[in-house]
């Protein structure tokens, strides 16, 4: 990543300059560092509150909720370290030689960068973050019962924005009750059921325009896509459920940077094309549900590299 090969092969046909090539490769570095801690939120965020309980639901009930969740963003995500070392041709205005910057889930920052284009000098503030330890949000979620203890799970996330930044969701997924084929198993007293769902979202940052010479860059983009896996467990006890549960998560993200100039632009996001990968998670989940009438009230926190808490308020029709 740090000498980006595709730009050494295109930059004879498009007249880069080294310097530029060199610029490059530092931006998709520091991009890398600045989005990586996001783009691993989004997927506790993705992956949260699909359930509240491991019972087979009645077929064609229609299962409604309205889902308030806290995203808890921990400091070790929220801010990087950055050295002159790891850069070719930017460097740290003033004496230091090294200094923590905010990611995206960051906060302000006074670090300012400065490089240069063959004779052309160039400086730029680092990117602020959310300036956030909590990212509220919420979604609306239903379940419908099918054939044979399954039921069919869609979500949706209005666009939120905080501050500067943007986060919006849809998912779909297939919960199975499993007790109903063990011998034996008194699913009035325990149940086991397997999900799976996949979520589409996308998240997008703006921050202050760096004026690179060839062009200006103020906001990124990243999208993504996750696969959850999960066993589940639930004790019904009285009129609660206590569920508990284990997953895996299969994420791929892309990026794409924004602003004005059209050259600097192409070659960046060809060049964003090097982050993007796939990354697996292991997350669990422990949660409540009480039920009165047609009505229940949920909770669930779910923890891993990061913890979500959801509270729902759900009405089964």
């Amino acid at each position: 990543m740090r000498r980006l090969l595709f730009i050494i092969f295109i930059s004879p046909a498009i007249g880069l300059s080294q310097d530029l090539d060199n610029l490059v490769g530092d931006l998709i570095y520091l991009t890398g560092k600045y989005v990586e801690p996001a783009a691993q939120a989004t997927i506790y965020q993705s992956s949260s509150g699909w359930f509240k309980t491991a019972k087979a639901q009645e077929l064609w009930d229609l299962d409604i909720s309205f889902q308030a969740n806290a995203l808890f963003l921990p400091k070790n995500k929220r801010n990087i370290s950055v050295s002159e070392s790891e850069l070719v041709n930017l460097g740290i205005q003033g004496d230091q030689t090294t200094a923590n910057i905010p990611t995206a889930l960051g906060g302000e920052s006074d670090v300012v960068f400065e490089g240069f284009i063959e004779e052309d000098a160039l400086e730029f503030d680092a990117p602020e973050g959310l300036n956030q330890s909590v990212f509220n949000y919420f979604q609306l979620q239903a379940s419908l019962g099918l054939w044979k203890g399954t039921s069919l799970i869609t979500r949706y996330s209005p666009k939120v924005k905080i501050n500067k930044t943007h986060f919006q969701i849809f998912g779909v997924g297939l919960q199975h009750n499993i007790s109903q084929w063990i011998p034996n198993a008194d699913a009035t007293k325990f149940n086991l059921a397997a999900l799976v769902s996949y979520s589409n979202y996308k998240v997008s940052d703006e921050f202050s325009p760096a004026n690179l010479v060839l062009g200006t860059i103020n906001a990124i983009d990243v999208k993504g896509e996750s696969y959850l896996f999960t066993i589940l467990g639930s004790k019904s006890v009285n009129k609660f459920d206590f569920t508990a549960a284990i997953g895996v998560t299969s994420s791929t993200f892309s990026y794409t940077i924004g602003g004005d100039g059209e050259l600097l632009l192409l070659v960046l996001n060809t060049a964003l094309t090097t982050l993007e990968d796939n990354e697996t998670n292991l997350k669990g989940d422990l949660g409540v549900n009480y039920n009165f009438s047609k009505f229940s009230i949920n909770s669930n926190i779910t923890f891993g590299r990061f913890t979500n808490v959801v509270l729902g308020f759900n009405y089964t029709i």
